[in-house]
């Protein structure tokens, strides 16, 4: 089983970077025979496919941590910088998928001791989650929301808000569980390798149905 799970959780993860690469240098090729051809554009798309190939290379790294649970060197991070370059990273699917993704920041202890890549993994795979369900949800706005708030002592929570179509009562209480999905295209290891990010950062994951829609949290302790 942990063979099992650890080569579906690197199946998973490089599906990512490998797909955003094929974006872009289909953009990219795009770019090149149009009739303008501007500089800045090209090179921006360039560093970009450069960025997604050195984070598919530290997928193996990064998941050994997880199913391993190898001891890592923390540093101090920024909450409000994962979330920035977890959406800078997400907008491409946003937009082509007509979601409005926003940040909103309601609290100052935003600092905590962690692995940037790890955060922005378990991070980029809530929000996949909430765009999915926003497929199929019935909405005139479809949106995003993660907002950084303290709710408890010594601990600082990022939540991802949906209006998408929520979570089925019957897998609710095991929704942070492997293989655990409702999606027909879905492998049900996005939500399980978040939850065993925020584990290795000695947090908690929960999910919550709400009025319309899912919260998704992420709780860490503070620095």
């Amino acid at each position: 089983m942990a063979v099992r799970v650890m080569t579906a959780y690197v199946a998973h993860e490089l599906n990512h970077p490998l797909g955003t690469i094929i974006n872009l240098a289909n953009i990219l090729a795009r770019r090149l025979v149009g009739p303008v051809v501007r500089p800045k554009d090209i090179s921006q798309h360039i560093k970009h496919i450069k960025a997604e190939a050195v984070r598919a290379t530290s997928v193996i790294k990064n998941m050994r941590m997880l199913t391993e649970h190898m001891p890592t060197a923390y540093e101090s991070l920024s909450l409000i910088e994962v979330c920035q370059d977890t959406i800078a990273r997400m907008k491409p699917l946003a937009k082509s998928k007509q979601v409005n993704v926003r940040l909103e920041v309601r609290t100052t202890f935003v600092r905590v001791q962690g692995v940037k890549e790890l955060l922005e993994t378990a991070l980029y795979n809530f929000i996949i989650n909430s765009i999915a369900a926003l497929d199929h949800a019935n909405v005139t706005r479809r949106l995003v929301t993660i907002r950084i708030l303290a709710r408890g002592p010594g601990e600082t929570t990022i939540q991802v808000l949906d209006n998408g179509i929520g979570v089925p009562d019957s897998i609710l209480d095991k929704i942070f569980e492997p293989f655990v999905t409702t999606r027909t295209d879905g492998s049900g290891l996005g939500l399980a390798i978040a939850g065993d990010v925020i584990r290795l950062h000695h947090g908690r994951v929960c999910c919550h149905q709400r009025k319309s829609g899912t919260c998704m949290e992420m709780i860490l302790p503070q620095q």
